[in-house]
């Protein structure tokens, strides 16, 4: 196997990658060690009693200063196997000293490319690149680390290169990567920045905020009533809820979302940074939902389902589904009509945000007492290129499928449902967090749906193969030119 071409990342990466432990291990060391350190200092300039004892704290500190070396050494031995290139077809990296890695992914495989900069390589200067591939699971590549400015200009080049050869006839044609360095990059398109404002005041509206709320005062009157055993029961729950608020607080500060090309990024971290790219064309469905806590805000979220995405935490490299934690109703519906391609079904969407249209389909009058509250909001809207349902009483919801993103219509019909001739449906879409579906309807409406969903599917599944479909695809997100 050549080693032509490749090249090494930073020589800090391992230190960043191993620092953090390394340096616990010191510290922890030093904070339980630190009388016994000063006074066998003590000891051996005053030559006293405890020479024997300080002799053997020294010996522990030299033990420890190997261990340091030992890692330092294993650190560069790491990053001096440790090297990438960009080959015709694939991006390639090799890995490990006695036990060699290679892995590749191939151009037209590649689903996204991100940046991540941990705190530690932010305060070094460095960036990761994360490489994502069709396949989800262990299927991503990550270079970890380059200088800020190489891990940019890495993430243009190959999503440049994934965008050249998908504009191919399908087959993996070689290219140059360094003819693909001179390639303009598109313009980017501002779409919306999340205050940081906002983000706290959505957090401060939400589950997480009134069970931090509700367990501390349970735990004041506790204490007060001198139940003082019973308020070490309620802190494990205050310390999980809290840690669950303050990551989503720093994970979503400085939010901005842009559109390059069919490819839509987003910048977001407070002390941890990550720029993530969405494909355009790639997108399934999408769900947009609003909390009670923020109605009179008129705050909505936003979610996706990726195809080929994998579906884990952003820690371990996931792919977010959820674009974005909050955003106005503007705000929304601008990024519906950029991910759905089409502003005919994103005004079927703003009809349903603000009311009920004549051509809703909703649950008959037998299916009230199942849904007492939320009746009349459940149901859907068979548009002109998409499904649209929408749920939720206190918690309100809207999901979106393009009729050509459906797989599969599932029905479902219990012992209830069949005494009152209702029956339940669900969309099957790509694994995801937006799970489309209506629960509780007329049968002979969702028999009615099942048949006008397989055609027209198959139809614009049969539109979208020939370019004709409004769909967003890899070289268009314009449905009328």
């Amino acid at each position: 196997m050549t080693d032509e071409g490749f090249v090494r990342v930073h020589p800090v990466s391992p230190f960043i990658r191993g620092g953090l432990i390394v340096l616990g291990v010191v510290g922890y060391y030093v904070s339980q060690q630190i009388d016994s350190i000063a006074g066998a200092i003590g000891g051996l300039d005053g030559g006293g009693g405890q020479g024997g004892g300080g002799r053997w704290v020294l010996l522990q500190g030299g033990i420890l200063v190997l261990v340091v070396l030992g890692a330092v050494v294993l650190g560069l031995t790491s990053w001096w196997f440790t090297r990438y290139r960009l080959g015709d077809d694939s991006i390639e990296m090799h890995t490990g000293a006695l036990f060699r890695q290679h892995r590749q992914v191939r151009y037209d495989r590649i689903q996204a490319v991100d940046i991540v900069r941990p705190l530690l390589a932010r305060l070094t200067g460095l960036s990761e690149v994360r490489v994502e591939s069709a396949g989800g699971g262990d299927s991503h590549l990550s270079i970890a680390y380059l200088r800020v400015a190489d891990a940019e200009a890495m993430r243009e080049l190959l999503l440049g290169l994934a965008e050249r050869v998908g504009a191919t006839s399908g087959a993996a044609a070689p290219v140059d990567a360094g003819e693909a360095v001179g390639t303009p990059v598109p313009a980017s398109q501002h779409l919306l920045s999340v205050p940081p404002a906002r983000v706290v005041a959505s957090v401060l509206l939400s589950g997480e905020a009134i069970v931090i709320v509700v367990v501390a005062v349970v735990a004041i009157v506790l204490a007060v009533a001198g139940l003082g055993p019973a308020v070490g029961g309620a802190l494990p729950l205050l310390v999980i809820t809290a840690g669950r608020a303050l990551v989503r607080l720093t994970r979503w500060w400085g939010l901005t979302v842009q559109l390059r090309g069919s490819t839509l990024t987003s910048q977001r971290g407070l002390t941890d940074t990550r720029t993530s790219s969405v494909p355009l064309h790639r997108v399934q469905a999408v769900a947009i939902e609003q909390p009670w806590l923020w109605r009179r805000k008129g705050w909505w979220s936003l979610e996706v389902n990726v195809a080929g995405a994998e579906i884990g935490s952003a820690s371990e490299g996931a792919s977010d589904s959820e674009l974005v934690p909050v955003a106005t109703t503007g705000e929304v519906m601008r990024l519906l009509e950029v991910l759905t391609g089409d502003p005919v079904t994103t005004a079927e969407v703003g009809s349903l945000i603000a009311g009920t249209p004549a051509d809703f389909v909703g649950q008959p009058r037998r299916a009230r007492w199942l849904h007492p509250f939320a009746h009349r909001r459940i149901g859907y809207l068979a548009g002109e290129r998409a499904v649209i349902t929408r749920g939720g009483w206190l918690d309100h919801s809207i999901q979106i499928v393009p009729w050509g993103r459906i797989q599969s219509l599932t029905l479902a019909q219990g012992p209830l449902s069949r005494r009152l001739d209702l029956a339940s449906a669900h969309f099957v879409s790509t694994v995801g967090p937006v799970s489309p579906h209506v629960t509780h309807l007329d049968r002979a409406s969702i028999e009615a749906l099942r048949g006008h969903t397989e055609a027209l599917a198959s139809r614009s599944r049969r539109d979208e193969s020939e370019g004709s479909a409004c769909f967003p695809r890899p070289d268009t997100v314009d449905c009328h030119r």
